[in-house]
């Protein structure tokens, strides 16, 4: 009778195989039917010579299942794109040769929409409008170039010929040493909050007094640290900017580039009067200078301050003082906090509340903009001021509602990704990644055994991924034209910059969401002594914390964790501000004490603890994780110093970015090899995001989202324009270092 148990037990165990295979079979003959419907569907526009369609068609069908013949299909229309653009670059170099500047760029433009060699494409659009005479689109073009570039060398280069473009500025005779100085101000210029402050030797115009204000009371013992989850970085850790600024003598000192920037650091430093004539003498040397209206304006708001009388006047400028220098630092919290102060020391000073107003609208605080729209309507002396408020209260629910529709479609393509990514079939069907349990590896046979222990994640067809990227920052771009603090957007921004592997550019997005209090996140899997887990990292002023999403079995089989990781199994994607949030995962919470220290190990983080390391690996979706070499540590790097911005783990050890010695030998010294970089590896969303900072860009993103309102391009312009003066004002200029070359380039060396 105990035989006959065990051969049932068997047959039912068997015949419940039996039956799972067969569910898997026909799941896959079902959806390899979608699939070749598609791919029909695929081929009829590539015959019809609609190569962009056609790819988005294939890599659409990827979503399903992965099949050999359509990856095929994919690599060869990436070939005649890639080889079409080429061409046009070509025809379009003979065109600037001959100074047919107007039909180089209309082949250009026609290039452009087949989404090969982008930042090379807008770069050259950039020359051809410059040489045209239509310096504003020429600086639109070049900014979409310099976003698309990689190389931090090559975008130095390109943050120069964007302030020739502005000012006319161009580089005079300087030795070596001049050079070096300058090299190095430009350097801190790109870091400012990170590696660079804006303090300065000088001080203030004006010594703060606290006369007729209340003593300051003791914090209490148990005092809540501020919202801001940017870590306080130590001071002596960051070097000044406008120190070095200041070290600048002889003709340098009449640049138009370092006047500007000179006026930057006395208006954060609080000698507004110098501002004033510093950027008097800006206008002077550049009359013609594209940013001249923005100039204008923002003098105005300067003599506005100065006109403010009394011990309260000089307060006031002293916190609209330390607003500059928090906006240039992204630490929008502590510039809302000062600007509120400022409010309550003089409650009549109209232009407070205008840029209460203004802040408030660019975080999507719509109810708060309201309030300060309308008190500055009710303190405006100026019909155009009032105008103005009324245009921006006229659209806030318009904005609203369109903002939250981008925002949850972007949200929607992220959440699958990763999703999937993880191999997280029960937070959604389970037909939609059934065939999906081979791990993410790398292209080079010789390292997929190594890279087994290393890369994270699970195999998500590189052509899907990279298209649905790109997807979801087309909504992003939306978002952000609409509310660029917006925190949501920013929080989904920072996710896909890193998919771009574009560390820089992902913190930038991330300090939004840590000025409203809220977690700097990635995905990563966890790997260490008998641990294989997904988690979602998130990253705090006073902790880190992993919460577990699964855990995977040998076979790469996930199981849900013990308690639900958030509404949508991701840990919270988004983590909106003010709002309640489930408090109770199954998590890690490390404080800062149990951390000694961060470090890019290859392509993985190494997390060393008192008794343990662990080891996170970061999901990468649009191509191969580099696991070895200079790309392996650029990659975990941009991960590594997120530990260092928002926790302040400041002792974290980067890995050098460059090639050793061993490197350069064992690879032959074929460098050009070595030369792929992660953020070319045919993942390019960006070529719409680059312009996020321009404004007619900006306005024409809204227009057409927006077409239902009836409202003037005209007033779009000026409604971003306010919100980008805000922003993005004081941005530092680079100073050119070269004579501007404007040659056609059909690569960038």
């Amino acid at each position: 009778m105990r035989y006959k148990t065990i051969l049932l037990i068997l047959v039912l165990v068997l015949s419940s195989s039996l039956a799972a295979d067969n569910l898997e079979k026909t799941q896959k003959k079902e959806l390899e039917a979608q699939v070749k419907t598609m791919t029909a569907e695929a081929q009829k526009l590539e015959k019809a010579g609609q190569w962009v369609e056609a790819r988005a068609k294939y890599a659409e069908s990827q979503a399903l299942i992965e099949m050999k013949d359509v990856t095929e299909a994919i690599k060869r229309l990436d070939d005649e794109i890639h080889k079409r653009v080429k061409d046009d670059l070509n025809q379009a170099h003979k065109l600037y040769e001959t100074r047919k500047f107007s039909e180089a760029a209309a082949g250009l433009d026609e290039g452009m929409k087949l989404g090969s060699l982008q930042s090379v494409i807008a770069y050259d659009m950039a020359l051809c409008y410059y040489q045209i005479g239509q310096r504003d689109k020429a600086l639109e073009y070049l900014g979409k170039a310099r976003m698309g570039t990689p190389d931090p060398k090559q975008k130095q280069k390109l943050s120069q010929l964007m302030t020739y473009f502005t000012t006319g500025e161009n580089s005079s005779a300087m030795n070596a040493g001049d050079k070096d100085r300058i090299a190095r101000i430009n350097r801190l210029s790109d870091s400012i909050g990170v590696d660079a402050s804006l303090e300065d030797a000088e001080g203030s115009e004006e010594p703060s007094s606290d006369a007729g204000a209340a003593p300051a009371q003791p914090a209490p013992a148990n005092a809540k640290p501020p919202a801001s989850l940017h870590a306080s970085v130590t001071a002596s850790r960051r070097s000044s900017l406008c120190d070095a600024l200041a070290e600048l003598k002889g003709p340098l000192l009449n640049s138009p580039s370092v006047t500007f920037d000179l006026a930057n650091c006395a208006e954060t430093n609080g000698r507004t009067a110098e501002a004033v004539r510093l950027l008097e003498k800006y206008m002077q040397t550049s009359p013609g200078a594209l940013d001249a209206g923005d100039v204008r304006a923002r003098m105005a708001d300067l003599k506005l301050l100065l006109g403010l009388p009394g011990q309260n006047g000089i307060e006031v400028r002293r916190l609209y003082a330390s607003v500059y220098g928090s906006l240039a630092e992204r630490k929008y919290d502590r510039a809302l906090a000062d600007l509120n102060k400022a409010a309550d020391l003089a409650p009549d000073f109209a232009l407070t509340k205008w840029k209460l107003g203004l802040l408030h609208e660019s975080m999507g605080n719509i109810d708060r903009a309201r309030e300060n729209f309308n008190g500055y309507i009710q303190l405006s002396s100026e019909q155009s001021g009032k105008d103005e408020a009324a245009l921006h209260l006229s659209t806030l629910e318009a904005k609203k509602t369109k903002y939250d529709q981008e925002v949850d479609a972007a949200g929607d393509i992220v959440a699958d990704l990763f999703n999937r990514a993880m191999n997280l079939t029960f937070n959604e069907s389970e037909n939609r990644s059934a065939l999906r349990a081979k791990r993410a590896l790398v292209k080079k046979k010789q390292e997929q055994s190594a890279a087994k222990g290393i890369v994270g994640g699970f195999a998500v067809p590189f052509a899907y991924a990279q298209q649905q990227l790109s997807r979801a920052s087309e909504h992003l771009h939306v978002a952000l034209a609409l509310f660029p603090l917006g925190a949501e957007a920013n929080q989904l921004m920072g996710l896909v910059y890193l998919q771009a592997n574009d560390g820089g550019s992902a913190m930038r997005s991330f300090d939004v969401a840590a000025s409203q209090g809220l977690p700097v996140s990635f995905y990563a899997e966890l790997r260490g002594h008998k641990q294989d887990e997904a988690e979602k990292v998130e990253l705090t002023r006073d902790k880190v914390r992993l919460i577990a999403l699964s855990s995977y079995d040998k076979n790469g089989k996930a199981a849900p964790p013990r308690k639900p990781a958030g509404a949508d199994g991701l840990g919270d994607l988004i983590v909106e501000p003010n709002t309640a949030r489930q408090q109770d995962f199954d998590s890690i919470d490390l404080g800062l004490a149990d951390i000694k220290k961060v470090e890019t190990d290859h392509g993985l983080l190494k997390l060393k603890l008192a008794k343990q390391d662990m080891y996170l690996s970061p999901i990468y979706l649009p191509s191969f994780t580099p696991i070895e070499g200079p790309q392996a540590r650029r990659f975990a790097n941009s991960y590594t110093r997120l530990f260092v911005r928002y926790p302040g783990l400041e002792d974290s050890k980067l890995g050098t970015e460059g090639m050793s010695g061993g490197e350069k030998f064992a690879m032959g010294m074929n460098l050009a090899t070595a030369s792929l970089d992660l953020a070319t590896s045919g993942f390019t969303p960006f070529s719409a995001l680059a312009d996020l900072q321009d404004v007619i860009a900006i306005t024409r993103t809204i227009q057409g989202a927006m077409a239902s309102l009836s409202v003037s391009y005209a007033k779009w312009e000026k409604s971003v324009n306010d919100q980008q003066q805000l922003l993005a004002g004081k941005e530092f200029k680079s100073i050119p270092v070269e004579v501007a070359n404007l040659e056609f380039v059909q690569e960038f060396k």
